[in-house]
């Protein structure tokens, strides 16, 4: 990467040059310019997307976009509670503006998500998959009709006994196989559990998994798993692992096989987080060209507390040293990343204002933008959020739209909220 700035961007100061270097690895020091600002444009107020369902509550909101024009806009929420809560999607074909009644993708019985354990959506071009937990095993179903409709779900987890499987993750290789990787306590004896991460892979587009394979045991057992992919058929599975002492960082396994074979797992960046506990806080993933991003939290030390952020340009062999996106975020938690169709990457975490309220203000959604050259902007808080944020996550569309949701609780009642913005 280069630290000499183009000369068609004679408009930046030399101090926004400076600051911006700063971020570059070999350029100085590893931490984010503070004076950048992203340039967006939200929605004035957040909407609540209860309205829409004429169904509360409603959680855990994820996000999908038709990848050519944006029009296509897709929510995959739990609507309900309990043995009566069921797994939906909400459909737009106006950009946001108004939505479908809702889509049923998961079968009666109850959908089982709370903290990291929630549901995980993937859009793509032919294809979309929801993938959940529901009675301790890990569910997906496929719509080949854009959301239309959902078939029949497939039971991905193989496990023979009872033990818990959850916290699943989804995504789909550039081949079109998809992967799963989730926290699973097959191997627990009735005086210790044992958490451990496993994988299953699909050669027909989700219609049915192969068998489970183990990954790596000694994982933090409520931090969700995560994968990615290189450009030459590798396979890269992020969790947090527990190292000696109770350290608990972020972790790679890498295998160029399919599954067959993985490299021995090695830390992404050397946080040295102690902790006698779960965070109950996993990794958020991006792929940009070649690059690879990775946000966490951490909270080692009072100078990286926060969501750290690093990439790899290697498929995982080395990684840039980690750099703390969230910056002044007092309490930022809960990162998800986006890729939009210009390269250019948005990071959405939780906290807390440090200017409002001596710092203990209501959670919100903060917004950070990862340009192409791997510049961060300083975070910009989600406008007219009228109460606490709980785990935002974000979607980058197509022509410079970018689409946000989350939890909130409005008189008593948990609802999804939706707000837009664009360039």
């Amino acid at each position: 990467m280069n630290c000499k700035a183009d000369r068609r961007d004679r408009h930046i100061s030399i101090t926004l040059l400076m600051a911006l270097a700063s971020l570059i690895p070999g350029c100085g020091k590893s931490e984010p310019p503070s004076s950048v600002t992203p340039q967006l444009r939200f929605e004035p107020q957040p909407r609540s997307l209860s309205t829409v369902s004429g169904i509360t509550p409603m959680r855990h909101p994820k996000l999908g976009v038709d990848p050519v024009s944006s029009n296509g806009v897709y929510v995959l929420v739990i609507l309900g509670e309990g043995d009566s809560s069921r797994l939906a999607l909400l459909n737009s074909t106006d950009g946001g503006d108004s939505f479908d009644k809702p889509v049923w993708i998961s079968e009666p019985g109850g959908v089982n998500s709370h903290g990291e354990n929630s549901p995980a959506l993937v859009v793509r071009p032919d294809v979309m998959y929801a993938a959940w937990n529901q009675g301790g095993d890990i569910r997906l179903a496929r719509s080949l009709t854009w959301g239309g409709s959902f078939e029949k779900p497939v039971r991905i987890s193989d496990k023979p006994t009872k033990a818990f499987s959850g916290y699943v993750s989804i995504g789909v290789a550039p081949n079109g196989d998809v992967y799963a990787v989730w926290l699973d306590t097959r191997e627990s004896t009735p005086t210790q559990d044992v958490y451990a991460i496993y994988f299953a892979r699909s050669t027909d587009k989700g219609a049915t998994f192969g068998k489970n394979i183990k990954i790596a045991d000694h994982v933090c057992e409520c931090c969700r798993p995560n994968v990615s992919f290189g450009p030459n058929n590798e396979v890269l599975v992020f969790f947090r692992h527990i190292y000696p002492g109770s350290i608990r960082d972020m972790t790679v396994a890498v295998t160029r096989d399919g599954g067959d074979s993985f490299s021995v797992p090695v830390r992404i960046a050397e946080d040295n987080w102690k902790l006698e506990g779960c965070p109950d806080s996993g990794i958020a993933l991006a792929r940009s060209g070649k690059r690879i991003y990775g946000a966490w939290l951490t909270e080692a030390s009072p100078s990286t507390a926060g969501v750290r952020l690093t990439w790899s340009d290697d498929a995982g062999k080395t990684w840039a040293p980690a750099v703390l996106a969230s910056q002044k975020v007092l309490d930022a938690n809960y990162p998800a990343l986006s890729t939009a169709d210009d390269g250019r990457v948005e990071l959405i975490f939780q906290g807390r204002d440090p200017e409002k309220q001596a710092g203990w203000s209501t959670t919100s959604a903060f917004l950070v933008e990862i340009d192409k050259e791997g510049r961060l902007s300083s975070p910009v808080e989600v406008p007219g959020v009228p109460t606490t944020v709980v785990r935002p996550t974000v979607i980058a569309g197509a022509n410079g739209r970018v689409f946000t949701a989350w939890t909130t609780t409005v008189a008593g009642q948990q609802t999804a909220f939706l707000d837009r913005a664009r360039h």
